[in-house]
């Protein structure tokens, strides 16, 4: 009885959607560019963060030691400055290893190596880098160095400060979120709409039959049924044409935003791969719920049950 009633039920919906095929072609376009538009919006929100996190990866503090410290002195602040909660690593610079970066970076300028070469007893001191947990951390690490006891070994501090360049990303991807908001709840709108009126046509198409299933006892769940389960099967097709088209459209892309950030940084690929299930599955119970709730609402005013 049941698997009867059910056949029931799926064999009028799809009867519905293949007797009004281009006005379901219509709405499964305009679910289709909703979908892309929050696709788009997803795809943007990685990319964004992959700039945050390559901006972050570039902001560190680096202290200069003078050229006489104390050894002693230097690795009780190192022990010191790994023991804060904010520093996540620290990375040690010897005074040899200094003077050979220094050559290096300066290795066409013979004029400033030549000095070198003439002081006889290496300049530089030790440098130590530290990097913080997260970018609110750097003003506590500062802060938590700028002792009178550290300071006297301390030739200078350099904080390579990215927050304006953050900021300024932040505020990027919050104009571009909500821009493509507007487009979604737009698309949405539209979908609601179209899909309401899909319902509206699929209703009148089948009066006759409504009439006398009516007649025969029918419940008013067994005639709305048929018609919420339309709007499903177009949340379905909807999906199922927005993964066609949006992985060749990621991997037009991908070497674009891989040439940018470094084919490390973010792969749009891999991040709709790993999240299929959690991005393409909510957007079809989304979807679904929309059409669902429109075609209820086209149901209840033009069936008059």
């Amino acid at each position: 009885m049941v698997v009867s009633y059910l056949y029931r039920i799926i064999k009028f919906a799809l009867q519905d959607f293949y007797r009004n095929i281009w006005l379901s072609l219509a709405t499964i376009t305009i679910l289709t560019l909703t979908l892309l538009s929050i696709n788009s919006l997803v795809a943007f929100n990685s990319i964004t963060e992959a700039a945050a996190k390559v901006v972050e990866d570039k902001i560190d503090i680096s202290v200069y030691f003078k050229s006489g410290a104390n050894n002693e002195e230097v690795d009780e602040m190192k022990k010191y400055i790994t023991s804060l909660p904010e520093v996540a690593e620290i990375n040690y610079i010897s005074k040899e290893e200094a003077l050979q970066q220094f050559r290096d970076n300066h290795k066409d300028e013979t004029t400033i190596l030549d000095v070198v070469d003439e002081l006889g007893d290496n300049p530089l001191g030790p440098t130590i880098r530290i990097k913080a947990r997260t970018v609110e951390g750097y003003p506590n690490i500062l802060q938590a160095i700028d002792k009178p006891e550290y300071n006297k070994i301390i030739d200078s501090k350099d904080y390579n400060d990215r927050q304006l360049m953050i900021n300024q990303i932040s505020e990027w991807t919050g104009a571009g979120r909500e821009i493509v908001l507007i487009f979604i709840s737009l698309f949405i709108l539209i979908s609601a709409l179209i899909v309401f009126n899909t319902i509206r046509v699929a209703i009148y198409t089948h009066r006759e039959e409504i009439a006398i299933e009516k007649l025969v006892g029918a419940t008013n769940w067994f005639v709305r049924l048929p018609f919420l389960l339309e709007g499903v099967v177009y949340a379905l097709f909807s999906c199922l044409l927005i993964i066609v088209i949006i992985y060749p459209l990621l991997g037009l892309a991908e070497p674009y935003v891989s040439r940018f950030f470094g084919p490390d940084q973010v792969n749009l690929v891999n991040y709709f791969n790993s999240n299929f299930i959690l991005i393409f599955g909510f957007e079809f119970i989304v979807i679904s719920f929309i059409n669902i709730v429109a075609s209820f609402l086209a149901a209840r005013k033009y069936l008059k049950v």
